[in-house]
């Protein structure tokens, strides 16, 4: 079997494109990651750490495994890394090409969170749910938006942080540019805070979006990972698991 790490929209991709599907066992870290997959592919939703990981493997008999979390998704990825190299088996890594047109850029949240802290024009944060109480803290918090999936969890987690309903967005993307322009001139929005999700992950509208309503830009990098077999070609990627 092919064990394939997903929950993105290139995981989705690499599914629909593969033609043995029956070979494939999927895992997502939710439910909603794992509904919105094709039907008649095995799919199992839950988080799992390495030793789980590393149980998973024996229990499916996988031979190979195709990574495509997401490129935030950190200990997924070296746990998987760490299991291919205990288990010996092989690991393809599908990672999604970063655009060029980066202005600035954070290595780490707490920089990015100290170059916002004094902004007093409203920011908008697209970095998804998990680093949200890592805003929680910040005086100029009543000028900060939160552009979030509308899920009940992620709702409930946010409103525990004391973050009030009128700076939650909650809507599932990715956005085509004319969304983030109603998004942006709605909520008069002068920074906008993004992952480099690349063009699949609806980077490139965010970008054109605000160049033509003229909002700053600023970026929270990706992890640095030592990927053993790296892809950026999804064409090849399925190429070379087919092998």
């Amino acid at each position: 079997m092919i064990w394939v790490i997903g929950g993105t929209k290139d995981s989705r991709d690499f599914i629909e494109s593969f033609t043995f599907k029956e070979r494939l066992v999927v895992t997502t870290a939710t439910e909603y990651g794992g509904k919105l997959l094709e039907e008649g592919v095995k799919v199992i939703s839950k988080k799992i750490d390495l030793k789980e990981m590393g149980e998973f493997i024996d229990e499916y008999k996988i031979e190979k495994i195709v990574d495509l979390s997401h490129p935030y998704a950190v200990e997924v990825s070296k746990n998987a890394i760490e299991c291919s190299k205990n288990k010996k088996i092989k690991y393809f890594r599908f990672e999604r090409a970063e655009l060029e047109n980066i202005e600035e850029e954070h290595k780490n949240i707490e920089s990015l969170l100290k170059r916002i802290e004094n902004i007093e024009e409203n920011i908008l944060v697209t970095l998804g749910s998990n680093t949200i109480d890592k805003f929680k803290n910040l005086n100029n918090l009543k000028n900060i938006y939160f552009r979030v999936l509308p899920k009940w969890d992620v709702l409930k987690k946010i409103e525990e942080l004391g973050i009030l309903p009128k700076n939650i967005i909650a809507m599932q993307g990715p956005f085509i540019e004319e969304m983030n322009i109603a998004t942006i001139k709605q909520y008069k929005i002068k920074y906008l805070i993004s992952k480099k999700a690349g063009s699949v992950g609806g980077e490139r509208e965010k970008i054109e979006a605000c160049k033509k309503m003229g909002v700053k830009l600023i970026y929270l990098s990706r992890p640095e990972i030592e990927y053993p077999n790296k892809y950026e070609n999804m064409e090849e990627l399925l190429t070379d698991v087919l092998k």
